[in-house]
């Protein structure tokens, strides 16, 4: 008795895509699995240690780049001047 292949979930989807679109799907699920394949041979720890140092570089450039608009944001306001006090007010005359 010949065996029969279960229906493949992603045949349906396949023939609606074009030859292109189905490629680069594929090639995408391919990096996908080479990328869990080599995560796989990282020690649970490594992977921790890392994931944890990836997030202390983000926060500490998050932190960088606040200081920098700070920064520029003080030296627009001190080139821009103080407004006179009855600079930014509107004068007006009631009868």
């Amino acid at each position: 008795m010949p065996k029969t292949k279960a229906p493949d979930v992603e045949a349906a989807p396949e023939k609606q895509r074009s030859p292109l679109e189905a490629f680069v799907y594929h090639q995408g699920k391919a990096l996908e699995e080479t990328g869990r394949a080599l995560v796989s041979l990282l020690p649970r720890d490594f992977r921790t240690h890392t994931a944890n140092a990836l997030e202390e570089s983000k926060t500490s450039f998050g932190i960088l780049a606040n200081g920098v608009l700070d920064t520029v944001e003080c030296s627009l306001d001190k080139l821009r001047g103080k407004p006179a006090p009855d600079e930014g007010k509107v004068k007006v005359e009631v009868e």
